[in-house]
């Protein structure tokens, strides 16, 4: 299914003697084929006060779209971690479920959310979980990706000439002299300048060590040079190689250390990040977006009670417009509805923008494009 069939409407209608969902499907799918059709199973919940119900039905919204916006959050961090997988569908699930059949078929889950629970409670538990989910994903994916950004680094240096490449392949332990009180300098000049180098490093400070330059390494451009010399003068020759244009390579031979062994213990280190990465996402996934749909199931609960009344009579059903079909879709159900709110209540509503519009059925929106 592509991308842009993944928007439902969520809707609710007062039950009547003539089977409620039965009539929705003679109407939009037997005779005007505009959409595909599922119950949506909402347990009798506890209402509690009207008072309590109004106010809840504010809180709603905010918490739906911040529930949705974690689960997206989720869904995407997966999509980029697997380098954007082709069947995206096929990878985020619940349990054994692909995610939208889980929608399609949803039964209340009583074990998570005790339908004896009040409605501001299931909400509060859905709201925290969905804040932890938040929380933990910033870490782990930060963690991860300042990894994989070290590592691209270290790929583009290895890459570069001797400017800017590791060194500690080119360096051999007998190429480095350290004492008391001499040091070793690894100093890179460009080629063409190579010559007056050789001719003139000695007198570059007092004390550089004669004939201790020793090339080590080259690319294109460069050669790669070791100078020693005495430490108390490491500050000036410095200071000549910047007049020069030569590069003093800012490092210290450690023989424990190794940029190849270093880098291949970072990408071990990236594959267990993505490894667990990869296992918490689809994981927690899970977790929201089955908090998420529970949220709907509160939502249309609420909004039902308070559109339609008391006692609790009403059936919500889920539907996937059919493409190019949502507004003759709209027009169909709103006539079948129509007596459900007053001519002149309906009619004001009409100039309403699409997002605010007033319809004479409860209605919500679920897109589940997880791809934006």
């Amino acid at each position: 299914m592509s991308s842009e069939e993944k928007g439902y409407l969520l809707i609710s209608a007062p039950k009547t003697r003539e089977d409620t969902y039965n009539t929705l499907t003679r109407k939009i799918s037997d005779e005007n084929d505009l959409a595909t059709q599922f119950k949506f199973a909402v347990p009798d919940l506890k209402v509690g006060t009207l008072d309590s119900l109004v106010a809840l039905s504010d809180d709603l919204g905010r918490v739906d779209t911040y529930v949705e916006t974690v689960t997206r959050k989720i869904a995407q961090q997966l999509f980029e971690v697997l380098d954007n997988p082709a069947d995206r569908s096929e990878v985020l699930t619940v349990g054994q479920t692909n995610y939208e059949k889980y929608i399609n078929y949803f039964t209340w889950d009583e074990a998570k959310y005790p339908s004896t629970q009040s409605l501001k409670v299931i909400t509060e538990v859905i709201h925290a979980q969905c804040h932890k989910f938040d929380d933990e994903l910033k870490t782990k994916a930060l963690e991860y990706t300042n990894l994989v950004h070290t590592l691209n680094a270290e790929e583009r240096k290895a890459g570069g000439n001797l400017t800017v490449r590791d060194i500690s392949e080119s360096v051999k332990q007998e190429d480095v002299i350290q004492t008391e009180y001499l040091e070793t300098l690894f100093i890179v000049v460009h080629k063409p300048v190579l010559k007056e180098f050789w001719s003139s490093y000695e007198k570059m400070s007092q004390y550089v060590l004669p004939r201790s330059a020793k090339q080590l390494d080259e690319d294109n451009d460069y050669a790669l040079i070791r100078v020693v010399l005495f430490k108390k003068f490491i500050a000036d020759f410095h200071s000549a190689a910047r007049e020069k244009r030569y590069t003093v390579r800012d490092y210290v031979y450690d023989p424990e250390k190794s940029a190849k062994a270093e880098r291949k213990k970072m990408e071990a280190e990236r594959d267990r990040l993505k490894k667990n990465l990869v296992r918490w996402c689809k994981t927690n996934f899970a977790e929201a977006y089955v908090g998420w749909v529970h949220l709907k199931a509160v939502r249309i609960f609420v909004e039902s009670v308070l559109r339609y009344g008391l006692p609790i009579n009403f059936q919500a059903v889920l539907l996937l417009p059919k493409k190019g079909k949502q507004t003759k879709l709209r027009k169909v159900l709103s006539d079948m509805f129509s007596h459900l709110a007053s001519k002149n209540v309906f009619n004001a509503k009409e100039e309403e923008s699409e997002t605010d519009k007033f319809y004479p059925y409860v209605s919500l929106d679920v897109n589940l494009n997880m791809s934006k």
